[in-house]
């Protein structure tokens, strides 16, 4: 049996080929990545506010009570106590109707805004640490947490200074009773579309 060749004193030697991969690269490295990250954060965060002003141009009460009659067009008549139907946006889908929510989605939590407070800024956190630690071509996890930022900001916003988010927009459908707002639209996008990714989408180990 022949021995295998031996590289001669006169050639370089033969390559080892590597056996480690190179490090992917991250997001916080690409143009693109941020762009897809702060984009919808960014106009999702202005949309949100934007819209809350235009629906409650004179603020909220800090009376909980009063909460409930705040806004354009309140749930409940002012002057009649009764329950009023919302405005048409999109007739039969999309109406609007104005109040001013001190829980959590569905209205759990009544009251509990500082522990909602204090867990949107870990939220956010968490949100940056995600991005910044996502390969650079992960490009619907970036626009996933802008989204998700968006909904985070504009409800930690509300929080912050009026002591509960303002709601004010409701569909016409008997089992989905709730009112909600852009930053609540803009979760109920981001969280799902970041879950169905991770789920199915198997990341490269190479950029």
């Amino acid at each position: 049996m022949s021995e295998p060749a031996r590289d001669s004193p006169g050639n370089p030697p033969t390559p080892v080929p590597s056996a480690t991969t190179p490090a992917m690269a991250r997001a916080h490295t690409s143009v693109l990545a941020w762009l897809l990250f702060l984009l919808p954060a960014i106009l999702g965060t202005a949309g949100d506010l934007w819209l809350k002003a235009c629906s409650f141009p004179f603020g909220v009460p800090t009376d909980p009570l009063l909460m409930r009659l705040a806004g354009l067009h309140p749930g409940i008549d002012e002057k009649t106590g009764l329950a009023q139907a919302p405005l048409p946006v999109i007739p039969k889908v999309l109406g609007f109707t104005t109040i001013v929510n001190q829980g959590a989605v569905f209205g759990i939590g009544q009251g509990k805004v500082t522990w909602f407070l204090a867990f949107s800024v870990l939220a956010l956190g968490i949100i940056l640490w995600v991005f910044v630690t996502s390969g650079a071509r992960h490009h619907v996890v970036h626009l996933a947490l802008g989204l998700i930022t968006a909904g985070a900001l504009g409800n930690l916003y509300d929080r912050a200074v009026y002591h509960g988010v303002r709601d004010m927009l409701r569909f016409y459908v008997d089992w989905y009773p709730y009112i909600f707002n852009v930053a609540d639209a803009l979760l109920c996008v981001g969280v799902p579309l970041l879950i169905v990714r991770w789920i199915f989408v198997k990341d490269e180990r190479n950029p």
